[in-house]
């Protein structure tokens, strides 16, 4: 069994919000390099979190001695060092939206299979305790019958024009709402009811155009929100129902709520991680507007090692970055684990073939929008 486990970041920026302090609450970790262009970012990354090495070119962590590289970069920069970075030999972490294609999600995975590495997504809120508790509750027929999902996510990141251009305004290099949050909530449905045979997606930009960094006007060709429908297939639990999905980041305030609605009970995860429940009896009968919902929350079950977990967490900066960041301490975690014994897959984390899949949903997503109809995953 490998005693110190060594992660690498590539990328300065989720990197240090999330990954880097979660890694950072595990005992036999070592935070050993980081590669970033940027010389004023990559020595404050290095600085606040005691790491050695540090590289202006990414290329570095090719030759470094590290168990597993945190890939934070750009979509659009993916493939190149993900590719490389496994072919190294290294184990990857690397965030969503995974590619820019199904072709270079295709070849990542088709990689990710010829090498020892692990290759994983940074699809986090799988092993948030309230998902896996949803999770549970789901598989063990607890909430009945699924009948549907429903996705509410609200923020307010983007709601000011004059926020500059970047690569996030560029559909082109990955950029938008859909890859960004959508992709998230298509491995929640994923992994809580099953497979997407089919969708039905609107795009939006409602600001069209921002500032470069020189001040110019430029027009942007991601999406700022976005309305889908899914129709979960044969591989589901819940063949032929529907999945509704509204995202917007111009918003005027944050909000996140994702419910499974079942024949016995429907449960919902909110943005702060909490596990709700409410019984289908609890309503009262007509057709009243005015009943407030008498909603139960949960406390998921942790084994030991997660109750100490949790504990550091709520003394952490994680706790006030909400429910990414906390899932995320979670998944670090059983990454850490593995890379200790060894192991070559992890069953309850999103792979690369995961990845593949997703990027198939987003790109019917993406066609749906364009042709204006229901389109096949």
């Amino acid at each position: 069994m490998k005693k110190t486990v060594r992660i690498g970041f590539l990328g300065s920026g989720w990197a240090q919000v999330a990954q880097a302090p979660a890694f950072s609450l595990l005992e036999d970790v070592e935070l050993a390099a980081v590669a970033s262009p940027t010389e004023a970012r990559r020595k404050k990354f290095m600085d606040r979190f005691g790491i050695a090495e540090g590289y202006a070119e990414w290329k570095d962590l090719l030759q470094a001695d590290l168990d597993l590289v945190c890939v934070t970069t750009p979509p659009y920069l993916h493939a190149v060092m993900v590719n490389a970075l496994l072919e190294s030999g290294k184990s990857v972490l690397c965030e969503k939206p995974f590619a820019l294609s199904v072709q270079e999600a295709a070849a990542m995975h088709f990689t990710s299979l010829r090498t020892p590495g692990l290759a994983l997504i940074d699809h986090q809120l799988r092993l948030h305790p309230a998902v896996k508790c949803m999770k549970q509750m789901i598989d063990s027929g607890e909430i009945g019958k699924v009948y549907e999902v429903r996705a509410v996510v609200n923020l307010a990141t983007r709601n000011r024009s004059d926020l500059r251009y970047s690569w996030w305004s560029d559909a082109a290099k990955g950029g938008g709402a859909l890859g960004a949050i959508g992709s998230h909530l298509i491995d929640l449905n994923r992994f809580l009811v099953g497979e997407i045979s089919e969708v039905c997606c609107n795009l939006a930009t409602p600001v069209t155009h921002r500032p470069d960094e020189w001040g110019k006007s430029r027009l942007v060709t991601s999406d700022d929100s976005f309305a889908m429908f899914m129709k979960f297939g044969a591989s589901s639990v819940a063949l032929g129902s529907s999945s509704l999905m509204h995202v917007t980041t111009v918003g005027s305030y944050t909000w996140l709520s994702f419910e499974v609605v079942g024949s016995l009970k429907t449960i919902r995860l909110d943005g702060a991680g909490r596990l709700w429940e409410i019984a289908n009896g609890a309503a009262k009968g007509g057709r009243s507007l005015i009943d407030a919902p008498r909603w139960k929350q949960l406390e998921p079950m942790l084994s030991w090692d997660e109750l100490v977990l949790q504990e550091r967490i709520r003394l952490s900066s994680l706790a006030m970055h909400g429910i990414f960041a906390v899932g995320f301490a979670f998944l670090a975690n059983r990454i850490v684990k593995a890379l200790r014994n060894g192991e070559q897959k992890l069953y309850d984390a999103a792979g690369f073939a995961d990845g593949l899949v997703i990027q198939k949903v987003l790109k019917a997503a993406a066609d749906s929008h364009r042709l204006r109809q229901w389109t096949r995953v």
